[in-house]
């Protein structure tokens, strides 16, 4: 990913994160570098947590007197989302994750808006593929492609493979990556598709004008995988095909330098 989208992917997480709706308030942001953007956000989610520390550890604490399936109820028609996910944070994961069993697919989609997926790695890794697919299913098909792509940067490439297996749009691919800081985590995906998925992404990439985002992760392949893209580029359209390999070769050369 370029610098100018690492930093674009960062200004996007933060103003998720304090829900703004009007960019144009926030257009002094855009002095700040990637990097900084980033550590912003990790202060302002730190700051805002802070005080409220021991409401969510009572609130977890609390819940070990309700049976899973109540604890579930609680949350989808009391609490609310934004609860929900503050607390997970606060109690064991086996706990979390039997609670998950019991809510609806659209609630745990929901509840993973309002998460931060750095402060929830080991929970993230340990629910279950099954509900991980569900909740990807439902956050793609609402286009939530910011909330996805910060799941991939903290989640074991084996289940992200997985997850791959149910996007079935290209476009929806293509969208998530956007927002993943880890290209090397994409690029071991990419890995795993056919060459007629892999055609198939390329054409709606330059289809959507969304081929830097491709070109950002092709730089990251082995050279073996280079050679597959190669020959899978040299059988598109003359004009496509013109296109691309001069777009792959001018990134080549300056991800080189």
């Amino acid at each position: 990913m370029s610098s100018d989208n690492s930093q674009h992917a960062e200004l996007q997480k933060l103003k998720h994160f304090l829900q703004v709706e009007d960019e144009s308030s926030f257009s002094f942001l855009q002095k700040l570098n990637k990097d900084e953007v980033h550590e912003l956000r990790m202060k302002i989610i730190e700051v805002s947590q802070f005080t409220q520390t021991d409401i969510w550890k009572r609130l977890s604490g609390v819940a070990n007197f309700f049976p899973n399936y109540m604890n579930a109820k609680i949350a989808q028609t009391v609490l609310g989302p934004l609860i929900a996910a503050n607390m997970s944070y606060y109690m064991p994961e086996k706990d979390a994750i039997a609670i998950m069993k019991n809510m609806s697919t659209s609630f745990l989609a929901t509840v993973s808006e309002y998460m931060i997926p750095e402060k929830a790695v080991n929970l993230i890794n340990q629910i279950p593929i099954d509900i991980l697919k569900k909740v990807t299913i439902e956050l793609v098909r609402d286009k939530k492609y910011l909330t996805a792509a910060g799941f991939v940067d903290v989640s074991d490439i084996a289940r992200l493979i997985e997850l791959s297996k149910v996007i079935y749009n290209e476009e929806d691919l293509i969208r998530i990556s956007m927002y993943v800081e880890n290209k090397s985590y994409i690029a071991k995906i990419v890995e795993r598709f056919t060459d007629d998925k892999l055609e198939k992404i390329i054409k709606k990439a330059y289809q959507e004008n969304l081929q830097d985002e491709i070109l950002s992760v092709f730089v990251q392949q082995s050279s073996n995988e280079v050679q597959r893209i190669l020959r899978i580029i040299n059988e598109l359209p003359e004009q496509l095909k013109t296109k691309v390999i001069k777009d792959f070769e001018n990134r080549i050369q300056n991800h080189g330098n």
